[in-house]
């Protein structure tokens, strides 16, 4: 028969050995152990618990060699069962923590998937108001890009902010942030990406009311019949001034158009594609002040 005092090793033993039920704050005896548990629930897909239970380990044993890592998983895992607010808790805590981060890769990938599912709505994201959702994501994304800029996931930092400012309307932010990747990170692999949004944003750029080409050789035809109509007499009311002035932008517009076409085709080694395009402006829109940029161009590009 065993005695009481056995009897309370046993289950000391137990309790040592994690098998007793545990409180709502309780963690394993060790942080091997606590990790171990971490990660079980993260292989099965229990996101949210699995954050919980690496939220705990960094509390309880947060000098251990695995507080670290457990508060990056945190923010991964609470990241993917859409818990943003619990994620970004995690990533200040790394950021209070440690002055240099070990874990700088796998924290670039929370902090650009946690920006861009702002960004895109996802997860606790998609609770807020369109503009301060981007508001968010542009900050999380800019301090990724300080905080790394050499690092694996700066190209999708810039990416992200030109996303965030096209999606505010900003094209010409947006289109300086795209160029900015293609200049500093040649070799990424967002870079066809890159230079598909800057064609995006140069057509929408375009000033209100926006016109395709066709509209826009629409409108001048019938700004020459009325200014034809006006000098025949056959219209006094036309304001012949004004007409003249409508017509001057809608072929400003379209020389500056064709003159950016022409400099994205160069710039991506089209180069007889680019050439078409700023013999186009020389022929058709001489009075624009395209024109002379459009031979300069030119001259530059025959002299490669």
């Amino acid at each position: 028969m065993r005695t009481a005092g056995a009897a309370d090793d046993g289950a000391d033993a137990w309790v040592n050995e994690g098998q007793w039920p545990h409180g709502p704050s309780a963690v394993e005896v060790t942080p091997e152990k606590q990790f171990d548990k971490a990660k079980r629930l993260e292989d099965i897909g229990d996101t949210r618990q699995a954050g919980e239970q690496y939220r705990r380990l960094a509390d309880a044993y947060c000098e251990s060699r695995l507080a670290e890592e457990s508060l990056v998983r945190a923010a991964r895992t609470y990241l993917s069962a859409g818990d943003f607010t619990k994620c970004r808790d995690q990533l200040k805590e790394v950021q209070r923590r440690y002055a240099n981060p070990t874990f700088l890769d796998a924290l670039g990938e929370v902090e650009i998937n946690l920006a861009r599912g702002y960004l895109e709505g996802k997860g606790e994201g998609g609770t807020y108001h369109p503009s301060s959702r981007v508001r968010k994501a542009a900050a999380i994304f800019q301090r990724q890009y300080d905080l790394d800029p050499q690092g694996h996931w700066a190209a999708d930092a810039l990416y992200g902010l030109g996303e965030c400012a096209q999606a505010s309307a900003d094209y010409d932010g947006a289109i300086k942030k795209y160029k900015e990747l293609l200049e500093k990170y040649p070799r990424s692999e967002l870079r066809s990406e890159a230079e598909s949004q800057i064609a995006t944003c140069i057509n929408l750029r375009e000033p209100l009311p926006r016109h395709s080409d066709a509209d826009t050789e629409t409108v001048r035809k019938q700004i020459a019949q009325e200014k034809f109509d006006a000098l025949s007499g056959n219209d006094n009311d036309t304001d012949l001034a004004l007409l003249e002035e409508h017509e001057k932008i809608l072929a400003d517009r379209l020389a500056r158009k064709r003159y950016e076409q022409a400099v994205f085709y160069a710039k991506n080694g089209h180069f007889r594609a680019a050439e078409v395009y700023l013999e186009l402006i020389k022929e058709r829109y001489a009075d624009s002040p395209w024109a002379e940029k459009a031979k300069q161009e030119l001259e530059n590009l025959r002299k490669r």
